[in-house]
């Protein structure tokens, strides 16, 4: 009796160490944006083995490019992300995009010069895009303006339409002190070196160019969330469908901002992205 209850508590405590395995510290490294002409940090897990993906994940509005290496936060989100891709062989990398950008030309311009690296050095591996709230929003901004450089993307809490999501976080701004910074930084990096910010802001919407997103899209997005609401995700999802595009969307009822970083199917999402 005392061996059969001592057998899954074995498994157990084996099965707990391995988990709390120490992560690799990531390697820090740089690279010159074409745009500036600037150096730009990145942070970079390998992978253990040949890589057999780059997944690329951007930080939220107020953070940088440790943010998605950090364990602990959003209930382990990125530490639980980071072992799913060494159990992938996936190389996992962290970007700066030049700060609150929210993939305006100059984050744009940067994250291509970028992947340009990261596709040299692993030449034929696919790349995907991840993020959450201004990062998720950015990763659908990047898809629509370069969709010949990713092989799929998953979105957190995005604004699916920036344009209309503009609109509506100047329109409360006034009282809600985050919504200023956010309309404050789109309004700065959409309009830099003379761009016009109706133009940039309509040349960048997803659920306006839909079409140009013919890679898989992971969306998820809580019922509830007062940062960025989701009915532009939801519109999202039905016009991919419409248009028979591989789209995913998980919506959590009652959910709020963080919902769906605080608790992700890490393998249902990178299943889909990566077609298995």
């Amino acid at each position: 009796m005392h061996v059969t209850l001592l057998v899954p508590i074995v498994l157990l405590l084996a099965v707990t160490l391995s988990a709390a395995e120490p992560l690799p510290t990531p390697r820090r490294e740089t690279f010159n944006c074409t745009a500036d002409g600037s150096k730009w940090p990145y942070l970079v897990q390998d992978s253990p083995g040949p890589a057999e993906g780059i997944l690329v994940n951007l930080h939220g509005h107020y953070s940088d490019e440790t943010q998605m290496m950090t364990e602990g936060i959003y209930k382990d989100a990125f530490g639980k992300l980071r072992r799913e891709c060494l159990r992938r062989n996936w190389v996992y990398v962290t970007a700066w995009y030049g700060g609150n950008t929210w993939m305006g030309p100059l984050g744009e311009a940067g994250l291509a010069d970028l992947i340009g690296v990261l596709r040299k050095r692993w030449p034929k591996v696919p790349v995907y895009l991840q993020g959450g709230s201004m990062g998720g929003s950015s990763v659908l901004v990047f898809a629509v303006r370069r969709p010949d450089l990713i092989d799929g993307v998953a979105a957190r809490c995005p604004a699916g339409d920036i344009a209309a999501y503009y609109d509506w976080a100047l329109a409360h701004a006034a009282t809600n002190a985050t919504l200023r910074s956010i309309t404050d930084a789109i309004r700065i990096h959409y309009t830099c070196d003379g761009h016009d910010l109706r133009q940039e802001l309509e040349l960048r919407s997803a659920l306006r160019h839909a079409d140009r997103l013919t890679m898989p899209v992971s969306l998820a997005h809580g019922s509830a969330d007062t940062l960025i609401p989701v009915d532009w995700t939801r519109q999202l999802a039905e016009r991919l469908r419409a248009l028979g595009r591989r789209v995913q969307y998980e919506e959590v009822e009652g959910g709020g901002h963080d919902s769906t970083v605080d608790s992700v199917d890490w393998p249902k999402v990178l299943d889909f992205l990566s077609g298995k």
